[in-house]
Order: C-alpha cells, then structure tokens, then sequence
C-alpha cells in the first residue's frame, strides 16, 4: 500500500521529489509476526513537506518549534529524529483543523 501526502491530506504534492521520497517512506504495512496483524504507519513529513502544504517558509517552521513549550504549542506540533524535524500527519490535520475552527 503507497500513499502519499495529498491522499492522506487531501491536497496536491506539487513536486516529484517528495512523491517519490513519501512512496518510498510509506511502505507503509508492517506484518506482525507473533500475532499475524497487520500495522499500518504512517509516514512522518519533513519541514520540506509541510512548509508547501501550510504555504508558509521553511523557516517559520522551525521558529514556531524554537518558541514552542511544553504548555504552549505554537504551529503543528513537531519533533525531533536525530537532527531532523518530523511531523506526523494526524498532527499537521489537527492543527489544520484547529486553524479552520478559529476562523469561524
């Protein structure tokens, strides 16, 4: 199963680069040998990725987790792998839903 980030969202990708980056990390269905179940993951986006997605610079992103704090989340929540900054889609859906709630 390969999706990529319009699907999950959606929305356009724009770019062929990131579609061929999201396939190749979406191999998405994991086979859970002790208990036969399927997993699925969903693939972490990087700031490239979000940053065409939100329309906004790849440097706002990384100012909004700079200045975000435990209690006071500023942009989608992200998170660090190595030195890397992910984003999870269910994040980056609710923080598009949480924009959407707030402009009505």
């Amino acid at each position: 199963m390969t999706t990529t980030v319009g699907e999950h969202l959606d929305l356009p990708t724009g770019k062929s680069h990131l579609h061929r980056s999201l396939a190749a990390r979406s191999a998405a269905t994991m086979m859970n040998e002790s208990t036969s179940k399927v997993t699925e993951l969903r693939p972490l986006l990087c700031v490239d990725e979000v940053a065409m997605i939100l329309g906004v610079p790849k440097a706002t992103l990384y100012r909004w987790h700079s200045v975000s704090t435990p209690s006071t989340q500023v942009g989608p929540r992200a998170f660090r792998v190595g030195r890397y900054l992910r984003y999870s889609l269910e994040d980056l859906r609710g923080y598009i839903n949480e924009l959407r709630g707030s402009a009505s």
